[in-house]
C-alpha cells in the first residue's frame, strides 16, 4: 500500500527531485534583528529631513508675505529646516554607534 510519503516530491522512494536541504548555509542570506531595527529607525530619518525643509519653506513663504522680503525667507526657512533633519540623522547615527 502507497504510503503519503510517497507522493510528495523527494519523500519515500519517489524519484521525483525534491528540494535540496543539505546545502550549506553560508551563501543564504542571514537577516539578524539589530540590521532590521536599525532599518526602521533611519527610514524615517529622510520623512524627518523633509518635513523640516516643508516647514521651515511655509514659515518662510508667511514671512515673505508678511515683511515683504520674496525669496529669502524660503531660501533660510528651507535651509534651517534641512539642517534640523541632518541633525537629526548625525544625533541618530552616533546613538547607532554606540550600542
Amino acid at each position: 500500500m502507497a504510503k503519503l510519503d510517497d507522493f510528495k516530491p523527494g519523500g519515500g522512494d519517489s524519484n521525483l527531485p525534491g528540494p535540496d536541504k543539505s546545502g550549506p548555509d553560508e551563501f543564504r542570506p542571514q537577516k539578524s534583528q539589530a540590521d532590521e531595527s536599525h532599518f526602521g529607525k533611519f527610514a524615517t530619518v529622510g520623512l524627518e529631513i523633509a518635513v523640516g525643509a516643508g516647514l521651515g519653506a511655509l514659515i518662510g513663504t508667511w514671512l515673505d508675505r508678511k515683511w515683504h522680503s520674496d525669496p529669502w525667507g524660503v531660501v533660510i526657512g528651507t535651509f534651517i529646516g534641512i539642517a534640523a533633519g541632518m541633525y537629526l540623522l548625525i544625533k541618530e547615527a552616533n546613538k547607532a554607534n554606540k550600542n
